[in-house]
């Protein structure tokens, strides 16, 4: 008679429980074991709580990680749920623990005031049966430009040095003001992202002009023919120096054919990108779930109130809606200029139901709403919607890859 395994999901691990869970990540990938222990222990900030991992017969058989986020959406942030470092031990394989674990993981975070969820993967049905749903971005390459030739200026291209980190860090802050997607990087983020495993696989260069550091790029340290730009920043006063050091990035990384980005179109490159007939690529990685409807919403509220104030389309109208996605709803109202939102309906406003599912809100927050959504909505449900999500110059940098 086939005896019906014990299993218990926790999280909190002890040291000893710790080191099993490493043994585990060792065995389901390549990059080995130090990679995901260094990425915890070099962490300041790391909670044992964001560790999880199912018991079977007393045995730690999978894991799943949380690495906590702040993402901007606009002049809003969401506390965001990370996820990542799955593993399960090869003779525990075909009990659903990776899914026990993501579902206690799930409740955790709606308890400890996290509005989102995003992960990033390659087996799409799996996380989709777990509630996180693909959203795909575009990278856009081209073919790796020679050498600049060297004008007269007073630019010059510097590798990075760790006394240079408060200048990169000021030019991300201003370069990333209000631009949604966009990791929040607190000076500890930037102190610890230094001897994180990612930062080892990438090289960092610097553009000085009149001894102040106006820009830097990140490029993959890899040796094929395809390597992203992780990113490149830049301060106003330097966009005339992006190019520059564009090319000096690219002539890091002497047998690559092709350059990726992730581009937003206000970036001084994107433009450059489309002269150089850039093709564009899917890329089919970051799956989203929405984890509280409400807290999202009562965050993202300055943020909605003034795009509602600058929008054309509205133009001062009132409007009372109530959006709908899978079970859950808020309420929206908005009169004189002001933005209120709720759980519950007021019951002397006549409410416009607005119906979107959880894929196609979590496209709106972080992108916008799009010509997909208005080919099957209403003009009225279009026109809402568009003023309340405008398209955003949004992009993730894979240096916050997790």
């Amino acid at each position: 008679m086939t005896t019906t395994p014990n299993i218990i999901v926790m999280n909190h691990p002890t040291r000893e429980q710790l080191e099993k869970i490493y043994d585990i990540l060792d065995e389901c990938f390549s990059v080995g074991r130090a990679y995901f222990q260094e990425r915890l222990d070099l962490d300041t900030t790391y909670d044992p709580d964001t560790t999880w991992f199912a018991m079977v017969d007393d045995k730690i058989a999978s894991n799943v990680q949380i690495f906590p986020f702040h993402i901007r959406v606009g002049q809003a942030i969401l506390k965001t749920g990370a996820m990542g470092s799955v593993g399960t031990d090869l003779n525990y394989r075909g009990l659903g623990l990776a899914h026990k674990i993501l579902h206690a993981q799930t409740n955790y975070m709606k308890e400890t005031d996290y509005d989102i969820s995003l992960l990033l993967a390659s087996k799409h049905a799996f996380y989709e049966k777990a509630g996180w749903r693909l959203i795909p971005e575009t990278a856009f390459a081209i073919e790796k430009p020679a050498s600049l030739e060297q004008q007269q200026s007073s630019d010059e291209i510097i590798p990075f040095e760790a006394c240079y980190l408060d200048d990169i860090r000021f030019i991300y802050e201003q370069f990333n003001k209000n631009r949604t997607y966009t990791v929040i990087r607190s000076k500890t983020y930037w102190n610890d992202l230094l001897t994180w495993p990612e930062w080892k696989k990438v090289d960092c260069l610097l553009l000085r002009r009149n001894g102040k550091i106006v820009a830097y790029g990140i490029i993959e340290k890899k040796d094929t023919e395809q390597v992203f730009i992780n990113e490149l920043l830049y301060l106003n006063e330097a966009e005339n120096g992006v190019e520059a050091l564009f090319h000096a990035l690219c002539q890091l990384r002497q047998n690559a054919k092709q350059i990726l980005a992730m581009l937003p179109e206000d970036h001084k490159l994107y433009s450059y990108y489309q002269q150089h007939q850039a093709n564009s690529i899917q890329i089919n990685m970051a799956m989203w779930k929405m984890i509280n409807l409400s807290s999202t919403f009562h965050k993202l509220q300055p943020e909605l109130e003034d795009r509602l104030n600058r929008s054309n389309i509205i133009a001062g109208q009132e409007l009372h809606i109530a959006l709908r996605s899978n079970e859950d709803c808020i309420y929206l109202d908005y009169n004189q200029k002001q933005l209120s939102v709720s759980d519950a309906s007021n019951h002397t406003n006549p409410y416009t139901s607005i119906e979107v599912d959880e894929r196609e809100l979590m496209t709106y927050i972080m992108f916008g709403y799009n010509e997909a959504g208005a080919a099957k909505d209403s003009t009225e449900d279009a026109n809402i919607l568009q003023a309340l999500f405008p398209k955003q110059q949004a992009v993730f940098y894979l240096t916050d890859k997790f």
